[in-house]
């Protein structure tokens, strides 16, 4: 019996061990370093070796054991022949000092549970001696310039109230509308003042002067409606001299007596007017009658208006229509100019005139900000990187002869083309043979060399370059940035060529290059920046993954 049980123990042992061993190759934990100080943060590492179709979760959790998780980075992932290796990173700290256990975290394989390694971690605190700190008295205050701009808000407010003046114009203007009087033609309107002469109390009044006034502008405007065009100005002599000539020239004829009695009222009505001779309401009601029958006979005489009478007549009204109807777009058109430009001023005020030269004439690269940017990763080695639209694989590869001899495989992603506005393009290629070694490191000289020959095959000019050599998530490579020219046109760029151990990572970012005075407008370089900042790259050391040390 005994010995049954020692077999149990030892089977159950021996499984026990079996399966952590098994974990232990099928989970590795890492961390960049063990010893921080307070607030520091620490990247931890964890590698799950898996099939092609198997399925692996993580742990998101905000705490592990006593440590705080700052970030949960992306899952990053190496194919390996028919496997894969998953990578998942944390960043963790801790704000108190002491040493503190990472806990063995559960990751779901499958229907499997698998289980990190647990490691340790030393917190240090901040040492500050306050004894060997100098002192210094307290500085005195500094005069700034002003160097804020005159306020034109004024300009608004006065702006403002332009339509406000044209609208009380407008409404308390005098409507200039066609009264009764305007309608009638000149016999019709004759008739139509006399009998208003009648109706009045020019007579009862006595008033003489007033009286025949009216008489007589009755009469004269009628005959240069008519007869002779400068009645009006004319004196009473001048008036039925002329007024002779020009009824013989139009052929009307009218009687001795007509012409008479027309010449005697209107020397009446001018002693009335400017001699102060009296009147009487007998005569003036005589001269009155008389009037009417004087324009009734040289009505009857009248010619008939020809066709091109009749023509010009209909012609004018026309003109006069179509010049009152082109007033009233012009009116209407200057008061929705006048409207529209204090909108815009007003628009300008609250959110600044640059901000209404974007929306109103557009902008592109401002709209590429402000859009939604998308993250994703692209060929192989990967490269991870943010961006306003998702980078779309090309058909051809802008990579020079040198670096394509050493390529096995080649795949490049951009959006759009090198001449646009603002363009991403990355290009990524394995290596032949063995690829670069730990220490090596890509040439700057050859490396510009390159780039070079690549941009002016594109067409660019006057390239100017600067390179650098660079390390991101500890892959080193060359940065290369600078200006070229293209179609007219000059733009900014930045190229990063990093290798790692099984390949080489090419990024262009370029954008038009701004022309801008105020730096937060510089909207190229901040698209610049913002790609250049989001670009991560895994580093491989036999298949695995380093941290940035």
């Amino acid at each position: 019996m005994i010995k049954k049980l020692v077999y149990i123990l030892f089977l159950l042992c021996v499984a026990i061990t079996t399966a952590q061993t098994q974990d232990k190759t099928e989970v590795s934990t890492t961390v960049d370093r063990d010893l921080i100080k307070i607030g520091e943060e620490v990247k931890l590492g964890i590698s799950v070796d898996a099939d092609l179709g198997d399925l692996i979760i993580f742990p998101e959790q905000q705490t592990m054991g006593a440590l705080e998780v700052l970030q949960s980075y992306p899952v990053d992932s190496l194919r390996i022949a028919d496997k894969i290796r998953l990578f998942k990173q944390y960043g963790v700290t801790q704000f108190d000092s002491g040493d503190y256990w990472v806990p063995r975290l559960e990751i779901l394989k499958n229907d499997r549970r698998l289980k990190s390694d647990s490691i340790l971690i030393s917190v240090r605190e901040v040492e500050v001696d306050t004894t060997k700190q100098g002192m210094f008295p307290i500085k005195g205050y500094v005069d700034i310039e002003d160097k804020s701009t005159a306020s034109y808000g004024w300009m608004w407010w006065l702006l403002l109230l332009i339509p406000v003046i044209i609208a009380v114009v407008l409404l308390t203007r005098k409507r200039e509308e066609k009264t009764y009087e305007e309608t009638l033609q000149p016999y019709e309107w004759t008739k139509y003042r006399l009998k208003l002469l009648d109706e009045g109390s020019y007579l009862d009044n006595r008033q003489w002067k007033e009286y025949y006034t009216e008489l007589t502008y009755i009469i004269r405007r009628y005959i240069d409606s008519k007869v002779y065009g400068h009645t009006l100005e004319s004196t009473t002599g001048q008036l039925i001299k002329e007024l002779k000539i020009a009824m013989s020239e139009k052929g009307m004829h009218i009687t001795d007596k007509t012409q008479s009695r027309l010449e005697e009222i209107l020397q009446k009505a001018d002693l009335v007017k400017f001699a102060t001779a009296s009147g009487d309401a007998i005569s003036a009601k005589e001269d009155r009658q008389r009037t009417m029958e004087i324009i009734n006979n040289i009505h009857q005489v009248l010619p008939p208006p020809t066709e091109e009478e009749l023509m010009q007549d209909a012609r004018y009204r026309r003109k006069q229509e179509i010049k009152k109807r082109t007033r009233n777009i012009l009116i209407g058109v200057g008061i929705g100019i006048v409207a529209l430009a204090i909108a815009m001023g007003i628009w300008s005020y609250v959110i600044g005139f640059d901000n209404v030269k974007d929306k109103v004439f557009g902008n592109a690269q401002r709209d590429l900000i402000e859009q939604t940017w998308l993250t994703s990763d692209y060929g192989m080695p990967p490269v991870q990187l943010n961006s306003p639209d998702i980078l779309v694989r090309q058909d051809t590869t802008s990579l020079g002869d040198q670096f394509k001899l050493m390529s096995t495989s080649i795949d490049q992603f951009a959006t759009g083309d090198i001449s646009d506005d603002f363009y991403v393009g990355v290009i990524t290629f394995t290596l032949k043979g063995d690829g670069f070694k730990e220490d090596d490191q890509l040439p700057p000289a050859v490396v510009r060399d390159n780039m070079t020959k690549v941009l002016d095959g594109l067409g660019a000019t006057d390239i100017l370059m600067l390179e650098d050599e660079v390390e991101i998530n500890g892959v080193k490579g060359v940065s290369l940035d600078g200006t070229y020219k293209l179609d007219d046109k000059d733009y900014q760029y930045e190229i990063l060529m990093m290798a790692n151990k099984i390949g080489i990572d090419q990024i262009i970012i370029s954008n038009l290059k701004d022309d801008e005075e105020n730096r937060d407008r510089e909207y190229g370089r901040i698209l610049r920046e913002r790609v250049r900042s989001s670009i991560t790259f895994p580093s491989f050391d036999d298949g695995k993954k380093k941290e940035k040390e």
